[in-house]
């Protein structure tokens, strides 16, 4: 199969006339985008043609998808002749777990601007002699729209996928449905167990009661501890958190004694996914599928358990398909890239101190996540490390603008002499591209820029296989 497309950008249907498109292609009527190297789907652009969408043959085609916290399922397929006719079938990997974490370090070091600013304020004030303030509502007052980053991330991700697929496969618009599989997660039975009647509306949550240390039974200096890291997935609800004193608190992270209390497993893609499903479901051009159609679907289709099948299974459940065919179909595996990575935007080197050639610091003062020792901890030096000590300022690492840049994360490339693809992380080097893909096309991790030639441009989803 090979899709359609008008030179006002109006979709068609999909043909297999190969020979009609190579002919106009040769005669300059027809451009191929897509296809080859770059694992699209291949798309024929006709140069010289508007399809009249007044007749356009009625087709059902279907974009199902089947949501995830790490991976989405997806399928494109067509109800033809009582079969699922299957176009294309794969998994997208997410970023949705990271943002918590990227939200957190932004946080960070926006509280360290914050805290230098003050000290700025400050000098300034007792060197013209006068006070000056600077007030700025905290980001929590000014904004208005209070929802999480991460379900906000989590709607748009599946938002972006249909619109992606529909590019890659682009069918009329009008003909079109959007299929998703509706799940509803029972938080409260995976972790408490199932209940019923009157027992089920009786909160099953514990507040700490006696706030003396667990282990010694201590009442003085008492601090919370989180049974579950949050670092590690743990959350700040009363079940995950203990009372320990400040020494029993030192000892467990020292990892001097043992702690016998654990605490209850924390379901926090579960949850997240509940919040996604419940925005995506009062989209009204999004058509649900439960979730015992689907795996009632996919026992009589006798498809094994993935995120792949499950999309297909979804898509024949809503039409009601016994059948599937897979003589035209296409396997994807996408990847969601970054296209502005803040922490390569804002990159430096840290000031290091050197005797004789050895860092023995880094930086004045502690940044907030430093491990290695500051000036202030290793001082005051002998004297003889005093004569030998070399400073070396922070500097600005290289990080060109995007337009000319080598590459950004997330671009596509073909290494020429083996014709293999990969996709670049990112900016590291003048000279050289650098991907974890090259180790098994060139044995490393970096190649050369003039022994491979770019042909996609990170798109937020780039396909990876």
């Amino acid at each position: 199969m090979i899709f359609t497309m008008d030179k006002n950008g109006n979709s068609g249907h999909p043909t297999k006339r190969f020979d009609l498109i190579r002919k106009l292609r040769k005669q300059g009527k027809v451009r191929i985008i897509g296809g080859g190297a770059s694992g699209k789907p291949p798309v024929a652009v006709f140069l010289d043609r508007e399809f009249d969408t007044s007749r356009t043959v009625k087709r059902k085609l279907i974009i199902a998808l089947d949501p995830g916290y790490s991976y989405i399922g997806f399928t494109v397929c067509e109800i033809r002749n009582g079969k699922l006719v299957i176009y294309c079938r794969g998994i997208l990997q997410t970023r949705i777990s990271d943002i918590k974490g990227l939200m957190s370090d932004r946080r960070s070091h926006r509280r360290r601007m914050r805290y230098l600013s003050r000290f700025k304020q400050k000098r300034l004030s007792s060197r013209k002699g006068e006070v000056l303030t600077k007030f700025k509502a905290p980001r929590n007052v000014r904004s208005v729209d209070k929802t999480s980053i991460t379900l906000k991330h989590g709607v748009e991700t599946h938002l972006n996928l249909y619109r992606k697929l529909l590019r890659f496969f682009p069918f009329p618009k009008h003909q079109v449905q959007f299929v998703m599989e509706d799940n509803v997660f029972n938080i409260r039975a995976m972790t408490w167990g199932n209940t019923s009647d009157t027992d089920y509306h009786k909160s099953p949550r514990i507040s700490i009661k006696d706030e003396k240390c667990v282990l010694c039974g201590s009442f003085e200096k008492l601090n919370q501890h989180h049974l579950i890291p949050r670092k590690t997935g743990g959350t700040d609800v009363p079940e995950n958190k203990v009372y320990l004193c400040e020494d029993c608190h030192r000892d467990i992270h020292a990892g001097r004694i043992y702690l016998p209390v654990k605490g209850i497993k924390q379901w926090r893609a579960l949850g997240t996914m509940n919040a996604i499903i419940g925005v995506l479901r009062k989209l009204p051009f999004i058509h649900f599928v439960p979730v015992s159609d689907m795996v009632s679907k996919r026992s009589t289709l006798k498809l094994e358990k993935d995120h792949d099948n499950d999309a297909v299974a979804t898509a024949a459940a809503f039409c009601d398909c016994a059948l599937i065919e897979t003589s035209f179909e296409k396997r994807l595996t996408l990847a969601k890239f970054r296209r502005r990575i803040r922490a390569h935007t804002h990159a430096q080197r840290e000031r290091h101190y050197k005797v004789n050639g050895v860092i023995i610091a880094q930086n004045r003062k502690k940044r907030t996540d430093q491990k290695e020792p500051s000036f202030v901890d290793v001082s005051p030096l002998s004297p003889d490390k005093q004569r030998n000590l070399e400073v070396y300022p922070g500097v600005k690492l290289f990080n060109p603008l995007k337009r000319n840049a080598l590459c950004t994360g997330g671009d596509v490339w073909v290494h020429v002499p083996t014709g293999q693809r990969f996709i670049a992380k990112g900016v590291t080097s003048k000279t050289y591209l650098y991907s974890p893909m090259l180790d098994d096309i060139v044995g490393k991790f970096y190649v050369r820029p003039d022994q491979c030639k770019r042909i996609i441009h990170n798109e937020g989803i780039v396909v990876w296989s």
